[in-house]
């Protein structure tokens, strides 16, 4: 007979989770449910559901409707067993998401405080990162990690911001990530923040392939392929913000002109605006307002223009993600996908183009997600 090679431990460690994975995945579910999905004896199953449910990660919520026989108890895992906090750092503010087991966001918070290299700051964003973790749960080790996402290129080994002109103003400020997480007592991690609204893309709505434009107040964006964010041998992959969509257009704060970020960055767009915010803006153009329907529809071509470069590249739907990302209609959606198709390369593909999750904060949210897939494979 063939040894499979494994130790009791090992396959016991085997076990449990996978009686776990099944429990989170089918959100409610039986013990003989377990059994038979998993193909798993009763005294096994029994066994592993004993030590989940001591350890915290699994309870029982109650009983199923009687189908003739003993009513079967419904077992859940605890979804807020763990909880992860993701900080998505901004020129005049940073916002604040915990996430649960389940990515779900459970608690939020904005402050108001200008970026800056100094201690001060350093010590105000750990002070509020430990008010807002502390009024999650008392307990610190339930606490798995703080994400930091931040508007810039992050090094190969993710310690440091090496481009972070958005925030530092130049090139030659250095961001490090231990100057960031000197004042929060958990484990911290960097990340670009259009990859951290990719993270949240991918844990929502499990694309295999896809690109995310994040519409935030910068333009930023993801590649995702084989159902992960992809960040290239620089840290640079999918950065179409600086693709240039009209040649010698308005000026990049790259130093280029004609950038997608000049064009459709929500920032950008309100320099092209009369009203003093989006909602006022939107509200006239859906009210019949003519001179802001042509805006959007400019901005919409624009859009549309870099789907098409996108795709001569990369053969992906679009999910548009961030701030503005709310305001597309799914007329919005036809007008664009009508666009597109006038070209004829593409007159006979279908890109299928989606709206996002959480706004402008999705950085925030999706930042916080590694530390809980980590978890969740560990268990």
């Amino acid at each position: 007979m063939k040894k499979s090679g494994l130790t009791t431990m090992e396959v016991k460690k085997i076990n449990r989770h996978r009686v776990y994975d099944v429990i989170y995945k089918n959100k409610s579910i039986s013990k003989q449910e377990i059994a038979y999905k998993l193909t798993m004896g009763l005294t096994t199953v029994t066994q592993n559901l004993k030590s989940l449910e001591e350890d915290g990660w699994i309870c029982k919520t109650g009983y199923y409707e009687s189908t003739g026989g003993r009513k079967a108890q419904s077992i859940e895992i605890v979804k807020n067993a763990r909880t992860a906090i993701g900080v998505f750092i901004l020129k005049h503010k940073f916002l604040l998401r915990a996430v649960n087991l389940y990515g779900e966001v459970i608690k939020k918070s904005e402050v108001k405080i200008d970026f800056d290299t100094t201690e001060e700051y350093y010590k105000n964003l750990g002070r509020e990162v430990m008010m807002f973790a502390n009024s999650i749960d008392s307990n610190p080790e339930h606490i798995l990690g703080v994400g930091i996402a931040i508007q810039g290129i992050i090094s190969p080994d993710g310690k440091s911001v090496i481009y972070g002109k958005l925030l530092a103003h130049t090139d030659s400020t250095e961001i490090k990530l231990e100057d960031i997480a000197r004042y929060i007592p958990y484990e911290c991690t960097l990340e670009h923040d259009s990859k951290a609204a990719g993270f949240a893309e991918v844990w929502k709505t499990k694309p295999q392939d896809a690109f995310i434009i994040l519409t935030n107040k910068n333009l930023g964006s993801a590649l995702v392929i084989n159902g992960e964010v992809h960040h290239g041998k620089s840290m640079c992959s999918g950065t179409v913000e600086h693709m240039c969509v009209r040649p010698n257009g308005k000026k990049c704060y790259c130093g280029n002109s004609g950038c997608l970020d000049a064009y459709c960055a929500a920032d950008s767009f309100m320099e092209q605006i009369k009203e003093d915010s989006f909602d006022d803006f939107f509200e006239n153009k859906n009210n019949g307002d003519k001179e802001n329907q042509e805006i959007w529809n400019n901005y919409l071509d624009i859009m549309s223009d870099a789907i098409i470069n996108i795709n001569t590249v990369f053969d992906s739907d679009i999910i548009i993600s961030g701030l503005l990302a709310s305001y597309f209609t799914d007329e919005d959606i036809l007008y664009m996908q009508k666009r597109i198709s006038n070209s004829l390369f593409y007159s006979k593909r279908v890109i299928n183009i989606t709206i996002g999750h959480h706004g402008e904060s999705a950085p925030a949210v999706g930042v916080a997600f590694p530390f809980i897939k980590r978890l969740i494979e560990s268990i």
